[in-house]
């Protein structure tokens, strides 16, 4: 651990992070959404490393993102990487899936070599894999912008003393119930109790998608297809659209996250467990 620590001081002089982006929803989205890869090929990791890469240029730091599939059962050697962003993913953390079995056994065997992170299915299924409980959300579906607000073990942690909240888009049935041990939420709205939550200075999982505030046309046809489908009843799709493109601080949460991949905030203010 002491060998990690002095690694990523070295980074924060360097200005140089390598992340491994672990994308699960691409594939979703050949046949949920096809129309999306029209605008943007490579899915989700494409817009991932569009936002790090914006983020990066403003700290004047270097990013480089390699993509991974774990659906393929491609996983990166965490001795080459400063962290892993895990997408999105239409698939439940709890699928028997011979692929989620494989993943989950990654996240056992290497959370305490590489930093990880990301978005909406990676605190559920980060959460699955350390102990946590995920299930359908006991108040339902949430969707569109949200405004989250922060526990004081995430403000104490990441020294945000006068930020009590932030908007991001979120979009998810599922919800973590139960954090894994030594866990500490981020914090909730009036729908979900855990909308992301952090461990030490080894994880950072968003429910929040930064992908979909950056731009909201994705969601809106996400939900219009869900609508279509009778997939989510259609007076919460109205209700959703209503607010879908109001401005939400995803650049605030993306800078945050690429800070703590830098190291920033290693072993300060750490909350006792």
């Amino acid at each position: 651990y002491i060998l990690q620590i002095m690694r990523r001081t070295f980074l924060r002089k360097s200005n140089k992070l390598r992340l491994a982006a672990l994308d699960v929803g691409t594939h979703d989205l050949k046949w949920w959404a096809p129309e999306i890869l029209a605008k943007y090929p490579q899915g989700f990791y494409e817009l991932h490393k569009i936002l790090m890469q914006e983020a990066a240029t403003k700290f004047n730091m270097d990013v480089d993102i390699i993509k991974f599939e774990p659906r393929k059962h491609e996983f990166p050697n965490p001795k080459d990487f400063d962290g892993a962003i895990i997408s999105g993913c239409a698939s439940c953390a709890n699928d028997d899936e011979i692929w989620l079995e494989n993943f989950r056994n990654w996240i056992r065997q290497n959370y305490s070599s590489i930093k990880l992170s990301g978005f909406s299915f990676a605190p559920q299924i980060v959460a699955v894999a350390l102990g946590g409980t995920v299930a359908k959300n006991p108040k339902g579906t949430e969707l569109s912008v949200v405004q989250i607000q922060l526990s004081e073990p995430f403000r104490q942690k990441f020294n945000l003393h006068s930020t009590p909240s932030y908007s991001i888009h979120v979009h998810h049935n599922d919800a973590v119930l139960t954090l894994p041990p030594g866990a500490q939420t981020l914090g909730g709205s009036k729908i979900t109790q855990h909308l992301g939550w952090f461990q030490n200075d080894s994880i950072l999982v968003f429910s929040g998608h930064p992908e979909y505030s950056y731009d909201p046309w994705i969601l809106e046809s996400l939900m219009l297809i869900e609508e279509r489908d009778n997939m989510v009843p259609a007076q919460l799709i109205q209700y959703g659209l209503r607010d879908l493109y109001q401005p939400t601080d995803y650049k605030w949460q993306t800078e945050l996250q690429l800070r703590w991949f830098a190291g920033e905030f290693d072993l300060c203010g750490t909350p006792s467990s």
